[in-house]
């Protein structure tokens, strides 16, 4: 399923680094496109919005839907 997000505070190339290798953590095999510019996540995976979320805000970021 295809999850759409929005990381406020995601601000460099190495903010979008930890949050990949943090939902990688929650979900391997999931398919992450980060747009840096519009701070906007969007993740095919077969986990829930709310592990994805939990994955991201355990490293420090906010989670706007």
């Amino acid at each position: 399923m295809a999850l759409e997000m929005v990381v406020p505070n995601m601000v460099c190339d190495g903010c979008a680094e930890k949050i990949t290798e943090a939902i990688k953590t929650v979900d391997s095999e999931a398919k992450i496109n980060i747009d840096l510019p519009t701070k906007h996540v969007s993740v095919d995976t077969e986990v829930s919005l709310e592990s994805i979320e939990q994955a991201i805000t355990a490293i420090g970021y906010e989670v706007e839907p």
